[in-house]
């Protein structure tokens, strides 16, 4: 009889109560390249009954490095290198915590929570607790030694936040078209500190935009610590880019350490010769140097002894994207450095963050057990190299791939293509609507379902990548460089050819 009386009331029990998992939370900090793809993964349809997930950043809207630069040189609108990541969230049914992340909560460990300052009713700033099960960070990077340089903070526009960036340029062209109109105006000098990609980028995109309104009264300098623009490309990459630079008279300095700001002068030292010192003069100055981890790293480092690397303050992670201190902690993108015995963590690149996004939605769900497959973690893997495209402002574009430069309006165009079809994978105006259970997480990349033709003769492919004549057919020559990237037989045969032409077309090539 006692035994019934204990058996019974678990008979009537619904058996699905019984057999409810327990709820899992992924929290997903910054709405990095990385992340918008685990937003629309893990949509509410997608993920398991049991799985909760929250995004939380600063902005409802995250800016696409990659069209940057084209914004500023009016090829695009701001509207259109932005990824609407509060609308997204809303789709996939993810909550969105609009807030400034200040710390985690880890000393319990079943209620781990991160921390985050959010605007209240009253217009006050009140601290919310977000509990996690797992979380992931993709914040990007901020751009180095601009608050460490005296007076870069008080003169400088700095490319982040990219939004930011272009807001003040905006405001900086309707000064200028003020003082245009009152007289005022005599001549407008823009230095750009930073030669990687993206001050080349910004270097050639202030050109396109101020040159009608300018003409000659416009100069741009861009000036770099390295010997050199692009010093790890090969002479042929290296050699097409200076005529690029050539051609939009950009002015180049290097071996130029900053060491002071001031309103009207950039003061620099040389890097070669502590002694020789000069006086840049600028009316217009924009910080584009390498990055810098976010203060948030440093102070998950302080607060609760997240792995940090020693002198940049990325978050340490494995293979798997996962911190090496806390388990529980993924990052991605910009932010963190993959610590590998057999190969050096990738460069700062979005392709990177971009690739990185499947593994992390794989990882995520199978750290949580709301996997749809086995529960052992993927390790990512970057790509040894990648295609590089420079745009010119101008409608042309300067690329490298395996070692030779590719130029011409085609390479712009491969660029915009690229860069919109990626973006219209989280536009939530082309997005499907959530009415139906699926089965597996989507993971497919921009370019997972593009089919190609056979492959071109590598003779004819050859001379099709070393084109620069406007009638290139970009689909084409896309397709030769992925067949390349497909087969290392083929991309030999191509190369080998291509290598014979470089030299000889390389004076013709801009």
């Amino acid at each position: 009889r006692l035994l019934l009386s204990l058996i019974l009331p678990l008979l009537a029990y619904p058996a699905t109560a019984m057999m409810t998992p327990p709820t899992k939370k992924i929290v997903l900090i910054g709405g990095g390249h990385a992340h918008v793809q685990v937003i629309k993964a893990l949509n509410v349809n997608t993920r398991p009954s049991n799985v909760e997930v929250t995004l939380i950043d600063l902005q409802s809207a995250a800016s696409y490095s990659g069209m940057v630069p084209g914004c500023v040189s009016k090829l695009y609108t701001l509207p259109q290198v932005q990824i609407q990541i509060g609308p997204l969230a809303e789709w996939a049914g993810i909550e969105f915590v609009q807030g400034k992340v200040v710390g985690m909560s880890l000393e319990d460990k079943e209620k781990k929570t991160v921390q985050v300052e959010v605007s209240d009713k009253n217009g006050g700033i009140t601290t919310k607790e977000v509990p996690f099960d797992a979380v992931s960070v993709d914040i990007g990077s901020t751009t180095r030694d601009f608050n460490r340089i005296p007076g870069a903070s008080q003169y400088c526009i700095s490319t982040r936040p990219i939004s930011d960036l272009v807001v003040r340029i905006e405001k900086e062209e309707q000064l200028l078209k003020d003082r245009l109109k009152d007289g005022t105006f005599k001549a407008a000098h823009f230095v750009v500190v930073g030669g990687g990609p993206a001050g080349i980028e910004l270097s050639l995109a202030l050109r396109a935009r101020f040159k009608d309104m300018l003409d000659s009264n416009l100069s741009i300098t861009l000036i770099d610590s390295s010997d050199g623009l692009l010093v790890n490309e090969t002479s042929a990459n290296r050699k097409a880019l200076e005529n690029v630079m050539s051609k939009y008279n950009i002015d180049t300095r290097f071996s130029l350490l900053v060491d002071e700001v001031t309103s009207s002068h950039v003061h620099v030292h040389s890097s070669k010769d502590q002694s020789s010192r000069e006086k840049i003069p600028y009316t217009h100055i924009i910080w584009a140097t390498g990055a810098e981890a976010h203060d948030l790293s440093w102070s998950l480092n302080k607060q609760c002894g997240l792995e940090v690397s020693e002198t940049r303050g990325w978050i340490q992670v494995n293979s798997y994207l996962q911190s090496l201190s806390h388990p529980y902690i993924f990052a991605a993108g910009d932010c963190c450095e993959i610590v590998n015995d057999n190969k050096k963590s990738p460069p700062k690149a979005g392709v990177y963050a971009v690739r990185s996004g499947p593994i992390l939605i794989e990882n995520l769900t199978r750290f949580v057990g709301a996997s749809k497959c086995a529960q052992e973690l993927v390790p990512y893997h970057p790509q040894d190299d990648f295609l590089k495209l420079l745009m010119c402002g101008d409608g042309t574009a300067l690329g490298f791939r395996f070692g030779i430069p590719l130029y011409g309006k085609w390479v712009w165009k491969l660029k915009d293509f690229i860069d919109v079809m990626f973006m219209d994978l989280f536009d939530v105006n082309k997005l499907p609507k959530l009415d139906e259970k699926k089965d597996e997480y989507d993971t497919a990349q921009y370019d997972a379902s593009i089919e190609r033709p056979p492959p071109l003769a590598a003779d004819d492919a050859a001379k099709l990548l070393l084109r620069t004549d406007d009638d290139v057919d970009f689909h084409r020559a896309w397709d030769v460089l992925r067949d390349m990237m497909a087969d290392d037989k083929y991309k030999n045969e191509v190369l080998d050819i291509a290598r014979l032409s470089v030299d000889k077309q390389l004076s013709e090539i801009i």
